[in-house]
């Protein structure tokens, strides 16, 4: 991490540290840690910056330096100031370790190993500089002396033991969190029902004589609820984040004196775990002028752009007015010789009643896999409305169906677009920006013995135990647009496995022939609908930038489908809505440090799907979630924030990202996105219990933008994808 630079000395509150320690610098830029345990993995020690801790981040936030390093989950850490970090094992040996990730080192280089059995300490911390307190299982607290805490390789002495009686002890002991800036001691109480919880401090002193806490307590916040965790940069800042049911993690900041003002209730997401801050004895603001920087960031030079040859061009968009695709086997290859049917699918009515899908064509895959089917020059009366209601696109799911040598039968389906030639030109280029989407080879799976019968629906509490689910309650978005599991269960958090293996038989490489008697078309009945918030934009403001995300008149999105065969559900394709809004949607001039998604409320259906084979003697069932339109609930919201992205920007990600993808804007000036096609989120939604993805399309409703604020150093910006004026689907900050 480069120079972090200091500010004005702070004017010590009642609560700061001793007249010796406030003489010392004040620093900006307190490394803060947490030990992240929430993911499957052993555990993992994540390292933020906290800016400008003087203010709380009153205007900024708790920026993810993307630095990390293990830290096996059973283990305890708290910080000793100066970059050490204390490592208690499981085992019960004590560790320092010096963070040298500013040079391009270790978070975790190792010092000193003191061994010992520490584990008959409830939990330990540090005052930042030359003081650790324990607390005993016993109940006593023991204070001991760290000789030269800057090198972490000091003798560690005990030099006190409190009794379990004290006033400070007996608090400390019932506390949900604990910690110290500097002589303070600061316990959190969680709130409870029906009283909230607090922040008390207690003044330690080293005084032979007197009390060791001689003042008593102080509070300095109330009105805690799910706050859990508790932290101090220094003196006169203090941070709460909440282990709450909804995993937010979003971080609280206060300053100032006894009782503390909030100075940002959104001042970090994704905080979950155990969290210390590289203590130091006095705060200030950085120079108002600099950007944050975590290591080496590329100069601020206007060098001509190198000649980039591009060798392979775009691929040619897909005629609009044609469905396409290519099926294969669960293997890979080639799916040949099939019978392909393409049916409407947006003439399911809202009702309970059970619908024949139109078939607007069928064709023979050829020996790729791949087909072609033409929308009809004469449409039927269902499917015209259909796609008037959905901005002039017409929705449809392809479906292949053959058998194996050994009998068994296996069935593939594709959900895809097409828009008339007489469509608006927003249709034709969200179908074509679809198809873009959507141009994975589809697999024939097998149709298994549980699809000859009509299946329970899981109730909306078994759906909250699924990975989607549980994943929608995060709050900061971790899938970006890596590809979802290919099988996912809407009751449990596993992935589900293999799907071809049938009756002892592995499927997937058995060649499929056209079976006897084939198929009939479709027939569909919906059986629930819901309504849920799905990402649709999303925008990104970094230091005193400001950003806006318009999302205004139509809905121009397309959102994946997902098709359950047996137990698993598999993402076969997307449909796109383009149908009207009634109302305008989005934010505007948000931040600086600000970086979120914007969702609206879609309404998604789960359809129950029918067809027979073989002459109509084997009738099958099978099940399917998909979106249908904008819908406020009753009394919601038109538009929701969703999950925190500024993962995204900051210096690290810019020097890590391609030179010919970066671009910068002038003070006071703006730039936006108002043309192609955004990324595509992973986890757009999550829709009973599955996991859904989704894309939008850029036009003059629908719109990235960036303000640049007027401060000297210079805003620089970077596409995902591409250039930022070719396509990049979305645009970074820093």
């Amino acid at each position: 991490m480069t120079a972090l630079l200091a500010g004005s000395i702070a004017v010590p509150t009642a609560l700061s540290a001793s007249t010796a320690q406030a003489a010392e610098a004040c620093r900006s830029g307190i490394p803060t840690y947490v030990h992240d345990v929430s993911s499957e993995s052993d555990g993992v020690l994540r390292k933020y910056l906290d800016w400008d801790p003087l203010t709380g981040n009153a205007t900024g936030a708790l920026l993810d330096t993307g630095e990390t390093a293990p830290l096996e989950r059973y283990s305890e850490f708290f910080t000793g100031g100066h970059g050490i970090i204390y490592v208690k094992t499981p085992e019960g040996a004590l560790k320092t370790y010096k963070d040298n990730s500013a040079t391009g080192g270790s978070m975790l280089t190792p010092v000193r190993n003191y061994g010992g059995n520490w584990n008959v300490y409830e939990r330990m911390w540090s005052t930042g500089d030359n003081r650790i307190f324990a607390l005993h299982q016993d109940g006593a607290l023991e204070v001991y002396s760290v000789a030269n805490p800057s090198s972490g390789s000091g003798a560690i002495t005990k030099i006190r033991t409190v009794p379990s009686t004290d006033p400070a002890v007996v608090a400390i002991a019932q506390a949900t969190d604990v910690w110290s800036a500097g002589p303070v001691v600061y316990t959190l109480k969680r709130g409870v029902p029906g009283k909230h919880g607090e922040v008390k401090a207690w003044r330690y002193s080293d005084g032979v004589w007197g009390l060791p806490f001689p003042n008593g307590s102080t509070t300095v916040i109330t009105g805690i609820s799910n706050e859990t965790r508790g932290w101090s940069p220094g003196p006169g800042t203090i941070y709460t984040v909440g282990d709450s049911p909804d995993y937010t993690g979003i971080a609280w900041s206060y300053t100032g004196t006894a009782p503390m003002d909030v100075a940002n209730p959104d001042v970090g997401a994704g905080i979950y775990g155990d969290v210390h801050a590289d203590i130091a004895s006095c705060l200030a603001s950085p120079s108002p002028d600099v950007k944050p920087s975590f290591g080496p960031v590329p100069p601020e030079t206007e060098t001509p752009p190198q000649a980039v040859i591009d060798w392979l061009p775009d691929p040619a968009p897909q005629d609009p007015t044609q469905f396409s695709g290519k099926f294969v086997l669960g293997d890979g290859r080639p799916a040949a010789g099939l019978p392909v049917r393409v049916e409407a699918v947006d003439v399911t009515s809202d009702s309970t009643d059970e619908v024949q899908l139109v078939t607007l064509g069928t064709t023979v895959t050829a020996p790729d896999g791949t087909w072609t089917v033409p929308l009809p020059t004469a449409l039927p009366e269902s499917v015209k409305r259909a796609a008037a209601n959905n901005g002039g696109i017409i929705n449809a799911m392809a479906s292949v169906n053959g058998e194996t040598s050994s009998g068994h039968m296996m069935r593939g389906t594709h959900m895809m677009t097409a828009a008339p030639a007489t469509a608006p030109a927003t249709a034709r280029a969200l179908v074509a920006a679809a198809a873009e989407d959507d141009s994975e080879p589809s697999k024939m799976r097998p149709i298994i013995d549980d699809l000859r019968k009509e299946q329970a629906q899981p109730t909306v509490a078994q759906t909250n135990l699924s990975w989607a689910s549980r994943d929608e309650q995060v709050s900061v978005d971790t899938l970006g647009d890596r590809p979802l599991p290919e099988y996912q269960s809407d009751t449990v958090r596993e992935f589900q496995g293999d799907p071809y293996v049938v009756d002892g038989v592995d499927t997937k490489s058995l060649v499929v022939r056209p079976m006897d008697g084939g198929c009939d078309k479709t027939s569909e009945k919906v059986i629930d609908k819901q309504i849920k918030y799905t990402t649709v934009a999303e925008g990104h403001a970094y230091w005193d930038a400001k950003t806006t995300v318009d999302y205004d008149s139509k809905l121009s999105s397309s959102v994946e489908v997902a098709v359950k065969t047996g137990t698993r559900w598999t993402i076969e394709g997307s449909v796109t809505l383009g149908s009207a809004m009634s109302v305008t949607t989005g934010y505007a001039n948000k931040g600086p440090f600000f970086a979120k998604q914007w969702r609206v409320p879609i309404e998604y259906k789960k359809i129950r799907e029918k067809w027979t084979c073989n002459y109509g003697r084997d009738t099958f069932y099978r099940y399917k979630i998909m979106g249908s339109k904008y819908k406020v609930p009753s009394g919601g919201a038109v538009g929701k924030y969703g999950k925190d992205v500024s993962n995204r920007d900051g210096s690290v990600n810019y020097g890590n990202s391609p030179k010919k993808h970066r671009a910068w804007v002038p003070q006071g000036a703006h730039f936006q996105i108002s043309k192609n096609r955004s990324i595509k989120w992973s986890g757009a939604v999550s829709a009973y219990g599955i996991k859904l993805g989704g894309s939008t399309q850029y036009d003059r409703d629908h719109r990235q933008r960036i303000t640049a604020g007027n401060k000297k150093a210079r805003h620089d910006i970077w596409g995902k994808n591409d250039k930022v004026d070719g396509k990049p689907g979305v645009f970074y900050s820093y």
